[in-house]
């Protein structure tokens, strides 16, 4: 297995580690898992030698197909905290209203 090779399977590996990151709701572990990934990715394409672009073809489409899933899975990740952030937003409005209708009606 060529360096470049052998990179390409490092940055898959990270890339099921970080899809496993993001079910779990570890964020921020994922986040250091795409960073360390896209280095690792970034070292693979420096050193690929022509040569050995068809033996790394499927590691890329593979990859590919995992950065899809885990921008899909990112995606629905933001919108269920922006909708959890908007219903915290309103109970805290509403309690701040019954706060004060309590405040008043005990002056």
């Amino acid at each position: 297995m060529g360096q470049s090779a052998g990179l390409l399977h490092e940055a898959l590996e990270l890339a099921r580690q970080e899809m496993a990151a993001m079910q779990g709701g570890a964020y921020d572990k994922a986040v250091a898992l795409a960073e360390r990934r896209n280095s690792v990715t970034c070292m693979a394409w420096t050193v690929m030698e022509e040569s050995s672009v068809e033996q790394c073809r499927e590691s890329l489409q593979e990859l590919v197909r995992l950065q899809e899933s885990l921008t899909s899975m990112a995606r629905k990740a933001h919108e269920e905290i922006k909708a959890g952030l908007g219903r915290s937003r309103r109970e805290r409005r509403r309690l701040t209203g019954y706060r004060q209708a309590v405040g008043q009606a005990l002056q």
